[in-house]
């Protein structure tokens, strides 16, 4: 299936640009929702570790629940992703994705 690739690079780039402002503006919650959501709408986003990396880098404290590891939010996102990509190898609605 051929993709419209200028239309999924603006896609894909005004994602970033919502997540860098949610991430910046928003709440803890709101950016992890919207990177949920694209992590599964976008087919590899690696993006989602960036972020991890971006939000830890801001707002990265240790935190004494967490074994005061500080990069909390870097650690989730690489998770997130190798459980979304698993997820796509065994669902049948991904399969043409990857």
């Amino acid at each position: 299936m051929y993709r419209n690739t200028n239309k999924e690079m603006v896609i894909r780039f005004i994602s970033g640009l919502i997540i860098f402002f949610s991430i910046i503006y928003g709440y803890w919650w709101l950016t992890w929702s919207l990177l949920i959501l694209f992590l599964f709408y976008f087919p590899n986003y690696l993006e989602i570790i960036f972020f991890g990396i971006m939000y830890d880098q801001l707002y990265g404290l240790p935190i004494q629940e967490f074994w005061n590891i500080k990069f909390i939010f870097t650690i989730s996102s690489i998770i997130l992703f190798t459980i979304s990509t698993s997820l796509r190898k065994i669902l049948i609605v991904y399969d043409d994705k990857i």
